[in-house]
């Protein structure tokens, strides 16, 4: 009896082995070899297996094995079996594990097992006590062709540490994510806490990829649900736009931010709250959820700004954002802002790349408080943000100046492979003191109002200006400075020579002024404009070819009442948007002293009094100088029959 127990020991590991080796075959539905297997007995029994190894899968066939390990020794305390009950584990040690788990195509990979039939339903498996477990030098080498990711995790636990007596794992990343290099460090709890809802377990991830930092610090009460957590996102890089292959969501370009949060994530939802973030010198803050459950991702939120630079946002119009002193930009993102002031181009010509505005869906509300810079003429911002499936709109947008607003909507529709717009608005009794508080020559009083309308295809705001049609109609009244009004309407740098040659001087009062303007064929073109002072009336025609960003515009002011040495010279505006020039006419200067000129005024169609009244009041110049426009341009009345001519 003793010779066949002790014949039943020294063969255990040779019949053993392949019991094991069709058992784990067909609980992974993988091929699953041991070289080596010994047992060592004794109430504590010790097994030992070397030379694993768990085949891949046939959709990946130049990938040989998901797994192998050098070697597994398992502890077994067998004394529960004197009590007919499980034996327990009080150790595992694994050493030199090496998994590799690739993704060849979308849905192709070498990881997904196939689920257990239905036919035969199984009950779970009570697991035996453990311990604690052992892991050194072993490795996950995941390599995912959707993401462009080649990324190692050495891997190994450390034991009693303080703060995790039962022992953390570590990880040390290394490799390329998105074409990027990732490093990154990772500390987690025991491992055998990840099954312990009771125990939220602790994490503290840092992974840097390419020019983005990021952290996940904190706990998680279920981890292999992830739900539950108690978590803090650091988040900080150059760009938010070179998040896109991290994250799968596309955002503009900006300037260098740095965002934090705390973390949730529940049923395929993931929620940011308490977001506190920098964007240049823009803040931001409220909160996200990012949906992941459908085809594309979905953002819903609120975000408030106590303070917005314009700048920051000027990615999402296509053009450069921040500014040459925009803190923590890179050398190239410099060169990039200085590039575009020194370009002789002022419209943005950057594309949208529609797959991008396809990647994910956008419910967000957003409202800036105040503006940075005096040279902003805008007190407050509120807009809707809606992208769904790449269509873009811009709703409840409202942009307070003074005690007056713009209001309107935006609406990008993409068809095919380019994007139709169209935008609608409106001028509400602008604060024209506002609007020259930064200003340099004067303040003014009064209000403009007026609407702005578009219709156009294009994937750059350059193309739908080109290839757009619209219109613009501005109207003031109640004085002003007009020297300063033209500066902060057209952005022109006119020196105090033009007003000279205007016959302007620098403080006048503005009774009204009437802009309508349309837009056709990439020209925009005047079809009124009448400045009309207590001492002068101004009149002119603008063309600005928005293809090439060339102005020909020609101004003309005559003095309402005549005065010696005030002759009326016609003044050209040339150049361009960014760089224009201004100069009186050289052939009318040279013949100041022929015959005055009639005004020759062209004024408005009564289909502008409804959008005047809308703008800036019935009560107003404008109003009755275009009511007025009728009796203008009317033939003089016929003389009665008594000789005496009767004025209208």
């Amino acid at each position: 009896m003793l010779l066949v127990i002790l014949l039943v020991i020294v063969t255990l590991p040779i019949w053993i082995r392949p019991f094991v080796e069709t058992a784990a075959t067909a609980a992974l539905g993988r091929s699953v070899t041991i070289g080596k297997l010994s047992v060592s007995p004794g109430r504590f029994a010790r097994v030992i297996a070397s030379q694993i190894a768990v085949a891949s899968s046939p959709n990946v066939p130049d990938v040989e094995h998901l797994a192998t390990v050098d070697e597994l020794a398992v502890t077994l305390d067998l004394t529960p079996l004197l009590h007919l009950k499980m034996p327990a584990i009080p150790d595992i040690s694994i050493t030199g594990a090496a998994v590799t788990a690739v993704q060849s195509l979308p849905g192709v990979n070498n990881y997904t097992f196939k689920p257990a039939s239905p036919d035969t339903p199984s009950k779970p498996t009570a697991l035996p006590k453990i311990g604690a477990i052992h892991i050194q030098d072993s490795y996950l080498h995941i390599m995912t062709s959707s993401v462009a990711a080649d990324v190692k995790i050495a891997i190994h636990t450390e034991d009693h540490t303080e703060g995790s007596p039962n022992g953390i794992i570590v990880g040390d990343v290394t490799g390329t994510y998105s074409n990027q290099p990732i490093t990154g460090h990772m500390i987690g709890g025991t491992i055998l806490n990840l099954r312990d809802v009771s125990h939220p377990y602790p994490i503290d991830i840092k992974l840097a990829n390419g020019p983005n930092r990021l952290s996940f610090t904190g706990t998680i009460s279920d981890p292999l649900k992830f739900a539950g957590a108690d978590v803090k996102l650091d988040l900080a890089g150059q760009d938010l736009a070179a998040l896109y292959p991290l994250i799968g969501i596309p955002i503009p370009p900006t300037p260098p931010y740095r965002l934090t949060s705390a973390v949730d994530y529940s049923a395929g939802s993931i929620r940011l709250t308490k977001i506190i973030a920098r964007m240049g010198n823009t803040d931001l803050n409220g909160e996200l959820s990012i949906d992941t459950k459908g085809p594309r991702p979905v953002l819903d939120g609120a975000l408030t700004s106590r303070k917005v630079d314009l700048q920051d946002l000027a990615g999402f119009i296509g053009s450069q954002p921040g500014r040459v002193n925009t803190p923590g930009q890179t050398p190239a993102q410099r060169q990039a802002v200085a590039a575009a002031i020194a370009s002789k181009k002022l419209i943005p010509d950057m594309q949208l790349d529609l797959p991008k505005v396809r990647a994910a869906d956008f419910h967000i509300t957003y409202r800036g408080n105040s503006f940075i810079g005096g040279s902003v003429p805008f007190d407050n911002l509120a807009l809707r943000l809606d992208i769904d499936d790449g269509h873009i709109r811009l709703t409840n947008l409202h942009v307070g100046v003074g005690k007056g607003q713009i209001a309107g909507f935006v609406d990008m529709a993409p068809v095919n492979d380019n994007v139709v717009t169209k935008a609608d608005l409106e001028f509400q009794r602008l604060d024209v003191e506002r609007l020259l508080a930064s200003s340099k020559l004067m303040h003014g009083d009064g209000v403009l109002g007026g609407r702005a309308t578009l219709n156009a295809t294009g994937k750059s705001l350059s193309e739908m200006l080109i290839r757009g049609n619209g219109t613009l109609s501005l109207f003031m009244a109640g004085g002003g400075n007009i020297s300063a009004l033209i500066i902060d309407l057209s952005g022109l740098q006119l020196a105090d020579a033009t007003l000279s040659a205007l016959g302007l001087p620098n403080r006048q009062q503005v009774l009204c002024l009437i802009g309508d303007l349309s837009l056709g064929q990439g020209s925009l073109q005047t079809k009124t404009l009448i400045l009309d002072t207590d001492a002068n009336r101004t009149s002119g025609q603008v063309s600005i070819d928005l293809r090439s960003e060339q102005i020909a515009a020609h101004l003309r002011t005559e003095a309402k009442h005549f005065t010696i040495g005030s002759l009326p010279t016609q003044i050209n505006i040339s150049g361009t948007l960014k760089d224009p020039s201004f100069a009186p006419d050289p052939v009318e200067l040279g013949a100041r002293g022929a015959a005055v000129v009639g005004l020759g005024l062209l004024f408005p169609p009564a289909a502008l009094l409804p959008t005047i009244q809308l703008g800036i009041g019935e009560d107003n110049a404008c109003t009755t100088l275009a009511k007025g426009s009728a009796l203008q341009n009317a033939p003089p009345a016929p003389r009665p029959k008594s000789g005496k001519w009767v004025p209208r």
